[in-house]
């Protein structure tokens, strides 16, 4: 009887507890409900679990500065990034998952979006959405994300250059073509496989040497038709095989400049801010978007359809895009902010450079397509 009795107590005070949590976390709106109210219901979430696979220093200092502002957990998980994405998609189906918010980029950004894996939109309810740029709500990687992610950071390709032995810079397909020709082994740019600044190479060939890149745009799958002249850009890559040099990653292309074997190379802005900062590349080194474009972008962050904490991971989302954070961000990791309202010195490419002669990506049907063909047609010839 003394036994049963302490069991029905046991149930009772679960119940209770149980009841004190769900009560904690009233259900609201969140598309309608005033910023304050999303707050709120935040702190009484009490925690949020966030994936990334990058800035594991940057994020640490975040969650600790997120904690002590609103008194939320931040827990960062920074882990391989292709196990993140098949962690979300297996999860999908669950009525909650395990995941709140994660980093979204590269060939990602169509997988997640074609399988509708995130809650949204969110561009109306973050307080801020009007301090980024219109286009980074819409279009990633090419994909239409209509909202639903909301941007972090950009960064952006350029042509990376020693000044002590690059005088004139070119500036279209036809004087950079000339400018290898006249400089042979001089130039560099990282085989497309291995990294993103030979894929920005690559993309920029097809824009000046198949018929520009505005016929791609909106396509979820390979036309086989727009791509049916890409071998006059193969034949551009064979024909001066030995006049250029492939390197295999990002890093790679950056190192052989700072040790003179190269002059000219495609590099990322943020990359290359980091590799000065550690000493890995020579302080004069200077960086230019030429105006025949190259392409850039950045990442975003979304909420899991079925996250558990979706009011924290709206908060969290805010803080991440504050100017405080973009600009620690900046100055922990060089990642260029999103944010279009904030003045950042000490930048290798000008805002008015990004706004001239970047360009966005065609869509990652396109740049699969892309890599593979390289391999095929140049790499394997």
């Amino acid at each position: 009887m003394l036994s049963m009795k302490k069991h029905l107590l046991m149930v009772l005070a679960f119940s209770i507890i149980a009841s004190c949590v769900f009560a904690a976390g009233p259900s609201i709106d969140l598309k309608t409900a005033s910023w304050d109210s999303i707050v709120a219901a935040a702190k009484a979430e009490g925690s949020i679990t966030f994936y990334a696979w990058y800035f594991p220093d940057y994020f640490k200092e975040a969650a600790a500065d997120f904690e002590k502002k609103y008194g939320i957990k931040a827990n960062v998980i920074i882990g391989d990034q292709t196990a993140n994405f098949n962690k979300a998609i297996a999860e999908k189906d669950m009525q909650v998952g395990t995941i709140d918010a994660m980093i979204v980029g590269g060939q990602w950004v169509k997988t997640t979006t074609d399988l509708n894996l995130f809650y949204g939109p969110i561009k109306n309810i973050l307080p801020d959405a009007d301090k980024f740029a219109a286009t980074s709500w819409e279009v990633q990687e090419g994909v239409l994300i209509n909202g639903y992610l909301a941007p972090f950071h950009r960064n952006q390709t350029g042509l990376l250059y020693d000044p002590e032995r690059v005088k004139d810079l070119p500036q279209t397909w036809e004087e950079l073509t000339a400018w290898i020709n006249a400089h042979p082994k001089q130039f560099g740019f990282c085989d497309p496989s291995k990294g993103g600044s030979g894929q920005a190479f690559v993309h920029t060939a097809i824009g000046a040497l198949a018929g520009g890149l505005e016929k791609y745009k909106g396509d979820k799958e390979v036309d086989p038709a727009k791509v049916a002249n890409w071998n006059i850009v193969w034949k551009w890559f064979n024909d001066n095989k030995d006049k250029y040099i492939i390197t295999v990653s990002n890093n790679d292309s950056i190192i052989r400049l700072n040790g003179g074997e190269l002059s000219l190379v495609v590099a990322w802005d943020d990359n290359v801010k980091d590799m000065i900062s550690k000493g890995n590349l020579f302080k004069r080194a200077k960086m230019y978007i030429p105006k025949m474009g190259l392409p850039g972008g950045g990442d975003t962050v979304g909420i899991l359809k079925n996250a558990p904490h979706k009011a924290a991971a709206l908060v969290w989302i805010s803080f991440l895009q504050s100017k405080e954070q973009q600009l620690k961000k900046f100055q922990t990791v060089s990642a260029y902010p999103a944010r279009t309202d904030m003045t950042i010195e000490g930048t290798l490419l000008s805002e008015e450079d990004r706004k001239n002669y970047a360009v966005p990506w065609f869509p990652a049907c396109y740049k699969d397509y892309m890599i593979k063909e390289f391999v095929k047609n140049v790499l394997m010839k």
